[in-house]
C-alpha cells in the first residue's frame, strides 16, 4: 500500500513544514507508514530550523492525482527484434500479459507484437507465407528446428518457398532458392541440390553420405538435420522469421509521468488491451492496461495546519483524505468516508502534535523537540500572538527542556536567518505565507511576512502595492491584503486592494493609524479573517 502523505498548506510556513515532518515521524513510531510532504519550498527561517536540527526539507507534492509511475503496472514482456516467432510464442503464452514489447539493445521501444500477430500466418495466403519466409535467417531456422549443421553456405538467401517431401518427377525449376524438407533419401537430396535449393532439411536419420555433402558444398546449398518429423518441421519452420517482420510500429505509448486520468481518456479511443509505459528517454519501464487504470490505489493524505480545499493539494478529489490535524476555521473539505479530525483552538499545529507525542507516551528526541519548538514559536510570534494559549506556552516549556534552548533564543536565531523583505522578489514575498479564502461569493487572499523595521515597510510599500494590483487583475481576487508583522509583537503594517478593499477600510478604521500600522494586530486567523467575514455579512 502507498504511505500516508502528511502535508501542510500551500505556500507553507514553518508550522506547516514542522507539523508534517513531526506527525509523519510519530505515525512511523506507531507502526503506520507515513511520509512528510510539502506544497512548496520552505522559507529561510524554516530552512535554518531544519538544518539546525538535522532534518531534510520534505519533497514537494504538486497534485493528488497519480502518475503511471505511482500505480501498479505489469512487468513488461520484452523481446529483441531478431527473436524468432517460435521463441516469442513460447514466451508470451506463459505470461499474464499477452502482448510483447519489442525493444532495441538499450531498451528503447520499437513496437508491439501480440499473440494474434504471431499466429495469423497460420491462416494467411500462400503469397504472404512466402514473403514471411524470405526474412528467415539460417541461424533462426537452425534454432527453431534444433538442427545439426552439416554444411552452411555463406550465400544463404531463400526465396521464401518451402517444399516438403519432393519426388524426382517434380519440375526441377521449382526448387531454385527454396527450402526443402525431406527424409534421408540420397537420390532426392542430390536432385534438389543439383537444382540449387537454398537449404535442405533432413528429417530422420542423423547422417548424410559424403557424395551428397560434397555436391551441396559445390553448389552452395546449406544442409541441416532436425530431430523433428516432416510434419512437425513444416509446422515449426514458419515460426523461424524474426518478430520484427510482424511487429506493429508507431503504437500508442505513455510516459511514466503521465497522469492516470489523462491516460484513461486516451484509452477510451483505443482497442488494444495493453500499452507500453516509457521513461523520458523512450525506454520501456512497464505495461499498462485498463484494469490498472480502473483499480489503482489512490494517494492517501493527512492534512496538517489546514483543512480548506483551496489551501490543500491540487486535485484533492482524486486522492483520499484520511485525517486532519489543524487549528484554523473549518473550511468544508468533503470526504467519501468518515475520518479522524483533530481541530483545536490553539496557537500552533506543532503544539497539537507535541500533545500527541505525549499522549502516546513517546518523548521527542533532542532534534525533534527543537524542530517542534521552532514551529510553536514561529506560529505564535514567540508566544506573543493573540492566538497563543496556555497549552502553547506549556508545550514550549516542555520542548525547551528537551532541546536545551529557550523559546526566545530560538526565535532570535530564526529571525536572524530570515531574509529581509527588501531582498525578496514581489512574487516570493506575496506567496511566501499566503492563504486564500472563499467567503460566500468573495475570493480573498491574505499574505503575511515578518518586517524587521518600519523603514523596510516604507521602502517597499508603494512598489509592492502596485504589484498586488496586478495580481488582483490577473488572478481575479475580490480582496487582497498583506500584513507586514513586527517580530517583536507590537503589531502589523497593513496594505490592501481590490474591489472589496472597503471591507478592510471599514473593518479596521478604528485601529489603523495614518501610516497603515495596526497596533497589536498579528494574527491573520484570529484578528483579520473574522473581521473580514463579519464586515462582509453586515
Amino acid at each position: 500500500m502507498k504511505p500516508y502523505y502528511v502535508v501542510g498548506h500551500k505556500n507553507p510556513d514553518c508550522d506547516a513544514i514542522v507539523s508534517a515532518i513531526a506527525y509523519a515521524a510519530l505515525k512511523r513510531k506507531l507502526g503506520i507508514d507515513a511520509e512528510a510532504r510539502a506544497q512548496g519550498t520552505a522559507n529561510p527561517e524554516t530552512l535554518f530550523l531544519l538544518k539546525k536540527y538535522h532534518f531534510e526539507q520534505p519533497p514537494v507534492i504538486h497534485t493528488a492525482k497519480c502518475s503511471l509511475a505511482e500505480i501498479e503496472k505489469d512487468t513488461p514482456v520484452l523481446a529483441r527484434p531478431d527473436m524468432t516467432m517460435k521463441e516469442a510464442l513460447d514466451l508470451v503464452i506463459t505470461q499474464k500479459n499477452r502482448g510483447m514489447l519489442v525493444t532495441d539493445e538499450e531498451g528503447h521501444l520499437e513496437g508491439v507484437v501480440s499473440v494474434s500477430d504471431l499466429t495469423r500466418f497460420w491462416i494467411t495466403s500462400e503469397e504472404n507465407m512466402v514473403e514471411l519466409m524470405t526474412h528467415a535467417t539460417l541461424d533462426n531456422i537452425i534454432k527453431v528446428l534444433d538442427a545439426k549443421v552439416f554444411f552452411r553456405s555463406d550465400a544463404f538467401s531463400p526465396s521464401g518457398v518451402v517444399h516438403a517431401v519432393p519426388s524426382l518427377s517434380d519440375n526441377p525449376e521449382r526448387f531454385r532458392g527454396s527450402i526443402v524438407i525431406l527424409r534421408n533419401s540420397p537420390d532426392i537430396q542430390r536432385f534438389v541440390i543439383e537444382n540449387r535449393a537454398a537449404l535442405i532439411i533432413i528429417c530422420g536419420e542423423d547422417w548424410i553420405d559424403n557424395v551428397t555433402l560434397e555436391k551441396a558444398k559445390e553448389k552452395g546449398v546449406s544442409v541441416i538435420r532436425t530431430p523433428y518429423s516432416v510434419l512437425d518441421c513444416t509446422k515449426y519452420i514458419y515460426q523461424a522469421p524474426p518478430i520484427e517482420v510482424v511487429t506493429t510500429r508507431n503504437v500508442m505509448s505513455f510516459n511514466e509521468k503521465d497522469m492516470v486520468d489523462d491516460v484513461t481518456k486516451r484509452l477510451a479511443k483505443s482497442r488494444f488491451r495493453s500499452y507500453p509505459v516509457l521513461d523520458d528517454e523512450g525506454r520501456v519501464k512497464a505495461a499498462i492496461s485498463r484494469y490498472h487504470l480502473f483499480n489503482y490505489e489512490k494517494k492517501r493524505f493527512i492534512l496538517v495546519d489546514h483543512n480548506e480545499e483551496s489551501q490543500s493539494v491540487n486535485d484533492l478529489e482524486f486522492g483520499e483524505v484520511a485525517e486532519i490535524v489543524d487549528h484554523h476555521r473549518m473550511g468544508g473539505i468533503e470526504t467519501v468516508n468518515p475520518i479522524n479530525i483533530t481541530e483545536r483552538v490553539i496557537g500552533s499545529t506543532a503544539t497539537i502534535i507535541t500533545g500527541m507525542y505525549r499522549s502516546h507516551g513517546i518523548e521527542p528526541d533532542h532534534d525533534m523537540a527543537g524542530l517542534l519548538l521552532g514551529g510553536v514559536v514561529n506560529d505564535t510570534l514567540c508566544l506573543k500572538s493573540p492566538t497563543t494559549t496556555d497549552e502553547d506556552r506549556e508545550a514550549a516549556t516542555y520542548l525547551s527542556g528537551i532541546a536545551g534552548i529557550t523559546p526566545e533564543a530560538l526565535n532570535e536565531e530564526m529571525i536572524g536567518a530570515s531574509m529581509s523583505i527588501l531582498n525578496k522578489p514581489y512574487l516570493e514575498l506575496l506567496y511566501d505565507d499566503f492563504k486564500e479564502f472563499r467567503i460566500e461569493n468573495t475570493r480573498v487572499g491574505i499574505g503575511q511576512s515578518p518586517c524587521k523595521s518600519k523603514e523596510e515597510f516604507f521602502r517597499i510599500r508603494d512598489g509592492f502595492l502596485a504589484y498586488m494590483n496586478e495580481v488582483i487583475v490577473s488572478q481575479h481576487y475580490d480582496l487582497l491584503a498583506f500584513l507586514f508583522t513586527d517580530p517583536a509583537g507590537t503589531g502589523s503594517y497593513m496594505i490592501y486592494t481590490g474591489k472589496k478593499a472597503w471591507v478592510m477600510k471599514e473593518g479596521f478604521q478604528n485601529i489603523l493609524d495614518e501610516n497603515g500600522f495596526a497596533p497589536g494586530i498579528m494574527s491573520r486567523k484570529k484578528q483579520i479573517l473574522p473581521v473580514i467575514i463579519d464586515t462582509l455579512n453586515k
